[in-house]
């Protein structure tokens, strides 16, 4: 049986995720992120889900601040689509990796629970709140 995935289930799994990226929580982002899980940078590279979650289990990424704003979800069954706006202040090895970007997130039902398939970043141009 299919079940369509609500906006208010999508949402607290955004914020779960959310709060796992700011914490640099690689072990609760693991179970987060689906076994076949792809990554894309706002520079373009992707990234495994070994790969993603190794930039916190490394400790190469670190975050200060990681708000998720402006969410707008579509559910399609068992899969949703979220795209949303992400700030976030952070270091990357010595780089100041701290911006504002727009994602997209792949959110599916997987084992009984909601993973995270897929990830796209792009930097914000567009002003605040615009």
């Amino acid at each position: 049986m299919t079940t369509t995935l609500t906006e208010q289930a999508v949402t607290d799994f955004v914020q779960e995720w959310s709060t796992a990226e700011e914490r640099g929580d690689h072990r609760t982002l693991g179970d987060l992120l689906a076994k076949d899980f792809v990554g894309i940078g706002p520079r373009g590279f992707v990234r495994s889900r070994e790969e993603w979650l190794a930039r916190y289990s490394t400790g190469t990424v670190h975050n200060t601040s990681f708000e998720v704003s402006d969410l707008r979800i579509r559910s399609y069954g068992e899969t949703a689509v979220v795209v949303a706006a992400q700030t976030q202040k952070s270091v990357n090895g010595d780089a100041d990796a701290s911006g504002a970007f727009r994602f997209t997130l792949i959110v599916v039902r997987q084992d009984g629970r909601l993973r995270i398939a897929g990830l796209h970043l792009s930097p914000n141009a567009a002003p605040a709140g615009g």
